[in-house]
């Protein structure tokens, strides 16, 4: 940004907040480096960065290169602590790492990157390294492999005056940098490591420790910041060893070791003198699934059957590891289990895709699964780190009717029954799990169904509630239940679903309770598209039918940025080339995969939400070619979960210009705090836009944005306008704020515009921006088909109340 304008609030929080050139990646103090060179179970070197008061490490196989053609394999570990960077003598066998360690190089390094922990989680660090034998420059760069198991990434040197045509640094380099010793010299020493407790650790013995709680939710989270586990029905023990003496403790701390007398004896051969180990003790039924029912009975009768399932580590040889990531834990857990033990078993994991997890989850026919943050420390008690989503029992079932609500609802709930042969059997009310937009949708939808009295088919439909108003049985929905009354109705059941409508008014279901969870099946025939040969795109030739597939086939992209989100349509109902309409509310017959939104002000008729796939095929059907969404979801619509400025150039202003402005309002929001993430709108510019975690309001959000427009426009009038008005924005940016209002929107990524090109708004990274020479450079058919904007759903970022009080006491 030309002239600083947050300079003044930059100075009070003592960073600079100009964007004027920095000076090139300046030697920061408390970098230091180590490599220690490894002879464990496999000789290795241990390259340990420090960052954040611990030593960030990497296991490289062969040791590093100063050939930038070697590309060494370097396995991520578990971060150490950093008193470890100066230990050089033995480990005993049988303890974690057992064998010699050398210090084979050490110094200070210079992160090559403006950001160096977002580097580290996207994968890509850039550093100087100033050692005895590791100069210059060098990458570590993420290995994307389908073997998740392992965190790999190639260690490369720069190509620089230090690198070389051919180099051996392990073999020219024998010995210890910091004793002179050699491998024989230093394993014949004196020097023992013993790991120390870190602050807060119970000294050299192992006791029991409150166990961390899951928190229940509806649905997993996703994204790469968390893993996934099978949730086990069983008992939760923590294992705890003090060098012989092995006890196995309850939730509640309850001395429990007696009953488990073959997990005792396998734990004494955990590879430590001391441990605690968290996990589940369980029987596995014949489906290789945890059984409640046959634990107990093992509980009593044969306690050889239960096994025990590991997930955590707490203590290790007198550290305590409550305070180090799950992620790091996770591989001193590894290394504490003994290989192939009968009872002894590390609980298997998933990285990322929690939805994904989940649904085979159900397909396995478990209780469901628990999702932690690789992140999460140990803390006691329930949190948010450690989540729980649970299947229950669930069930399909046919809505023969629903009662007039009498608290103001669309109604009060919905009567149900199940099928048996050819006949319904009344099986309750349905009357919670609906949200304010889904029961106005399923009134709709029942109000066309509408008949006298109850179906003919319908066994004892005197059972239902008085008022009942009757439907003909063609809609299906999803429950989920705690089982069934003896008399067959449907305990404590909850809306989740409303389900494709079958084919033909045939009873097909089963009438007798279900033992085990059904899997949710999806409806197989899609929305036929008519007039699918109409062409929208007359210049490039692309047809209503072409739209459909564009948006079939990118719905996995798109459907994260739109679903739950009001959203209003650019709607072509012939061609772009003909008359275009902006569309805020929903057309007649418009229903497959639409939520209807009322409105938050009381003021418009509702708002449209797509909800799924089917949504965005309703929309091709009728002709709308542009998704722009609001800047909140469903349901907190006065919590903006993302700030969008839109870079708006006039025609006369050439894309290199709105490339430096990009980069340039990038900086200003990293100079407060705020990651984001560019967007080629498919049109003139470009769209920044920062992901927020929902804790301030739309009058915050407005405040700031304002002020970042009128700032700029104030500063660089040459350059910059923060008004809409096309007589001055001759030759200038137009910094477009207003979009971070109530009910105003912003292009979707992924959509399409309406344009002759029929180009997308696409996703991309500011590493690539400086690349490309318009915003418009993809299209309907040359599109990529992967999201560049990793990280933009984890990202949990306000913006600072201190910069919204400075800007607006400058811009009110």
């Amino acid at each position: 940004m030309r002239g600083g304008m947050l300079a003044e609030y930059g100075r009070k929080r003592n960073f600079s907040a100009t964007s004027e050139p920095k000076p090139a990646h300046k030697k920061q103090k408390g970098r230091s480096f180590v490599v220690q060179r490894h002879w464990a179970t496999r000789e290795h070197f241990d390259l340990r960065l420090e960052m954040n008061g611990v030593m960030v490490s990497w296991a490289v196989t062969r040791g590093p290169s100063a050939n930038p053609a070697d590309k060494r394999l370097a396995v991520k570990v578990e971060d150490h602590p950093v008193s470890y960077s100066d230990f050089e003598g033995t480990i005993p066998k049988g303890q974690y790492g057992g064998g010699t360690v050398m210090v084979w190089d050490r110094g200070d390094y210079t992160p090559l990157v403006d950001d160096l922990d977002e580097a580290l989680r996207g994968g890509k660090l850039k550093i100087e390294f100033h050692g005895e034998r590791m100069k210059g420059g060098y990458a570590l760069v993420r290995m994307h492999t389908r073997d998740k198991s392992h965190d790999n990434w190639l260690l490369i040197k720069e190509r620089d005056e230090y690198a070389v045509g051919s180099s051996n640094l392990p073999g020219e380099h024998l010995t210890s940098v910091k004793t002179g010793r050699n491998r024989d010299e230093i394993a014949g020493g004196t020097q023992v490591w013993k790991t120390t407790p870190t602050k807060g650790a119970s000294k050299e013995r192992a006791a029991f420790v409150k166990p961390m709680l899951c928190k229940l939710v509806d649905a997993p989270p996703d994204g790469a910041a968390w893993l996934h586990e099978d949730k086990y029905d069983g008992y939760r023990i923590q294992i705890v060893k003090n060098g012989d003496t092995i006890r196995l403790y309850s939730r509640e701390g309850l001395d429990w070791t007696e009953k488990f007398p073959s997990i005792t004896k396998s734990a004494a051969k955990l590879k430590a003198v001391s441990a605690i180990i968290d996990g589940e003790a369980v029987v596995f039924n014949k489906s290789k699934v945890s059984d409640f029912g046959q634990f107990v009975a093992a509980l009593k009768e044969s306690p050889a059957q239960i096994e025990y399932m590991a997930f955590d580590a707490l203590f290790y040889d007198g550290a305590d590891l409550r305070r180090e990531k799950l992620s790091a834990r996770k591989l001193v857990l590894e290394k504490l289990l003994p290989a192939k033990d009968k009872y002894l078993h590390l609980s298997p994991f998933t990285l990322g895709d929690g939805a994904k997890r989940f649904a085979k989850s159900l397909k396995d026919e478990t209780e469901g699964i628990v999702s932690k943050r690789l992140d999460s420390k140990y803390i006691s008690g329930r949190g948010d780190s450690w989540v729980k989503a649970k299947h229950g029992t669930r069930e399909d079932v046919v809505v023969v009717g629903y009662t007039p609500s009498t608290k103001g609802r669309a109604f009060g709930a919905l009567v149900s029954a199940v099928e048996n042969k050819k006949a319904l059997d009344y099986s309750g009310r349905i009357g919670t799990g609906f949200s304010v937009v889904e029961q106005k949708r399923l009134l709709e939808i029942l109000k066309g169904l509408e008949r006298k009295g109850p179906p003919p088919s319908l066994r004892n439909a005197q059972l239902a509630p008085r008022g009942t108003k009757w439907v003909q049985p063609e809609l299906r929905v999803e429950v989920a239940m705690a089982g069934w009354t003896p008399d067959h109705q449907l305990r404590h059941p909850r809306y989740l679903a409303l389900r494709a409508m079958p084919e033909t008014k045939a009873p097909v279901m089963k009438a007798e309770p279900p033992k085990k969870p059904k899997a949710v099946s999806k409806s197989s025939t899609p929305l036929v598209i008519t007039h699918g040969d109409r062409v929208v795109f007359p210049d490039a030739k692309i047809t209503k039918q072409q739209i459909a597939d564009y948006y079939d086939e990118v719905a996995e992209l798109v459907l994260p940025h739109l679903a739950g989100r009001p959203v209003s349509f650019v709607r072509a109902p012939e061609s772009i080339a003909k008359e275009t309409f902006f569309q805020r509310h929903a057309l007649n017959g418009m229903r497959a995969g639409i939520e209807r939104v009322p409105d938050p002000e009381g003021k418009h008729d509702d708002f449209l939400a797509i909800a799924d796939k089917s949504g965005l095929r309703s929309c091709a059907q009728f002709g709308i070619v542009e998704f722009h969404g609001w800047g909140s979801h469903l349901p907190h619509l006065d919590k903006p979960d993302r700030v969008v400025f839109d870079l708006d150039p006039d025609e006369n202003v050439d894309f290199a210009e709105v490339k430096r402005a990009a980069l340039q309002l990038r900086d200003m929001l990293k100079e407060i705090g705020l990651a984001s993430w560019p967007l080629l709108s498919g049109g003139k510019g470009v769209h920044i836009i920062a992901p927020l975690d929902g804790t301030q309001d739309w009058d915050m959000i407005g405040t700031f944005t304002k002020g970042i427009a009128r700032g700029l426009a104030e500063q660089d009038p040459k350059h910059f306008i923060a008004t809409a008005s096309k007589a001055q924005r001759s030759g200038k940016i137009y910094v477009d704020w207003l979009r971070n209002k109530m009910t105003a929107t912003a292009i979707v990524p992924w959509s399409l515009r309406a344009r002759a090109t029929a180009s997308v708004a696409v996703p991309i990274t500011w590493e690539e921006l400086p690349n490309f020479k318009s915003a418009a450079r993809y299209t309907i058919k040359d599109h990529p088909s992967t999201n560049a904007w990793r990280g933009f759903f984890t990202k949990k970022q306000a913006i600072p109340a201190g910069a919204i009080a400075f800007l607006k006491s400058r811009w009110p």
